[in-house]
């Protein structure tokens, strides 16, 4: 599935985001999770909301970009398998994220637990994308680097 996507090569985590962006047709905002989806668990969460020209996708605060991107692609993940399913029934959501009304959220996808298949999937996905962006990473182009410099 990753393969089909036509990514953009090199492939940075900027280029990854306009990218599901086109693939999507809509703008992805991209936010810390505030204190109220971290209290309840999640450490990511996908929301779409009906007749808003774009996606939400929240993630738990980390020091780490790594680990930040690591959250983002896993939602991607959600997004490249078109898993469309409410997992987070909608008035949960509405606690989690008051401003958005009840009725307006078309689905929402979070990231609690790891055991279910589409969990898995999705993880697995945010993995490949993560694979190839570090393969296609700045370092890569010097070559393996050693205390003597690089190696030939």
């Amino acid at each position: 599935m990753v393969a089909e996507l036509g990514l953009p090569r090199p492939l940075t985590a900027e280029l990854l985001h306009r990218h599901m962006e086109t693939v999507r047709g809509k703008k992805i905002v991209v936010q810390s999770a505030p204190p109220r989806m971290l209290e309840a668990g999640l450490c990511g969460l996908w929301i779409t909301v009906a007749d808003e020209d774009f996606e939400r996708i929240y993630h738990a605060p980390t020091s780490s970009v790594v680990h930040r991107q690591q959250f983002i692609n896993h939602e991607y993940g959600h997004m490249i398998l078109d898993h469309k399913q409410q997992l987070v029934p909608a008035e949960r959501v509405a606690l989690l994220a008051p401003l958005i009304p009840l009725d307006a959220i078309a689905y929402a996808l979070s990231r609690s637990r790891f055991t279910d298949e589409q969990e898995a999937l999705a993880e697995a996905i945010g993995d490949r994308l993560a694979l190839i962006m570090l393969s296609d990473g700045p370092a890569v182009a010097l070559g393996v680097q050693t205390g003597f410099g690089q190696v030939l």
